[in-house]
């Protein structure tokens, strides 16, 4: 009896598994996106604030001077990072004022300053392989 309860029980767990593996083979399917996949998220970013990161070693004297002469504001002065929020002049784009302090001495990154909203629905980023 010993025995015939093993088969039956073997039997089950053979079933089981041949069930799954049917339930869960599919024909090829091809997905087809709404969009190309490089556009299904762009972050949106402030239209007058960027973000600087600057070369500890050589300090921030150097940025400091140029957003004097560029009529910039600091928006926010980093204290835990070597980095600032900066707004750019009226007179200027955002694109010519983040061009200008990438040729600033000691800048090492010049950033769009991204914003996201909280009630955003959740946008997944796909992988390719």
């Amino acid at each position: 009896m010993r025995l015939g309860g093993r088969a039956a029980m073997l039997g089950v767990a053979c079933v089981l598994t041949a069930m799954t593996l049917l339930i869960s083979c599919r024909t090829k399917q091809q997905i087809e996106f709404p969009a190309p996949i490089s556009s299904v998220f762009v972050p949106e970013h402030s239209p007058d604030v960027f973000l600087v990161m600057y070369d500890a070693e050589i300090g921030k004297e150097p940025l400091l001077k140029a957003i004097k002469e560029y009529h910039c504001e600091v928006v926010y002065d980093y204290g835990i990072i070597t980095g600032m929020a900066l707004k750019k002049p009226e007179k200027k784009t955002l694109e010519e004022t983040m061009q200008f302090f990438r040729t600033v001495k000691g800048v090492l990154t010049v950033e769009y300053d991204h914003v996201y909203h909280l009630t955003d629905p959740v946008k997944p980023k796909l992988e390719i392989k």
